[in-house]
């Protein structure tokens, strides 16, 4: 099971947290197993770590990683490059989906007779759909909206 100020064990290591914080917390960590199991394991590893030899870096180190970082970044594309690139692939996108709905439109009424084919055509027109259907809320709003509107 898990404690929920285990979180706080990092921040009393490095002396993050005032006094009364840091008094609470010792308190809770002498009567709870996981918080104090933590607090052992990052002492532990602090201690660790402390042991370890620090090295110098190689003379020049840092003047080559700056210089081969200013390479990279001359080596980038344009600024424009990226973004004119992605607009025309988004243009070319476009331009196909639109194209595939012009044909799947003449592939369905080229097979159809004449009449059928404008009755078709009338079916998939928005003007039968009413902005508001007749009893609902809406379709009171806007008669009454009308109502104050007519000349």
């Amino acid at each position: 099971m898990s404690c929920s100020k285990s979180n706080l064990v990092s921040p009393y290591l490095d002396k993050e947290m005032g006094a009364d914080e840091t008094i609470a917390f010792e308190a809770h960590a002498r009567g709870c197993s996981r918080c104090a199991q933590k607090l052992e394991e990052l002492r532990a590893l602090h201690s660790a770590f402390s042991a370890v030899q620090s090295h110098q870096a190689p003379y020049g180190f840092s003047t080559r990683v700056l210089a081969r970082a200013a390479e990279l970044e001359k080596k980038k594309a344009p600024w424009y490059f990226a973004p004119l690139f992605v607009r025309f692939a988004e243009a070319a996108v476009l331009l196909v989906v639109v194209t595939l709905g012009i044909l799947a439109g003449n592939a369905m009424t080229n097979g159809v007779p004449g009449r059928m084919a404008v009755n078709m055509t009338a079916s998939l027109s928005l003007d039968l759909f009413e902005a508001a259907p007749p009893g609902s809320l809406g379709g009171a709003y806007l008669a009454l909206m009308e109502a104050g509107n007519e000349k």
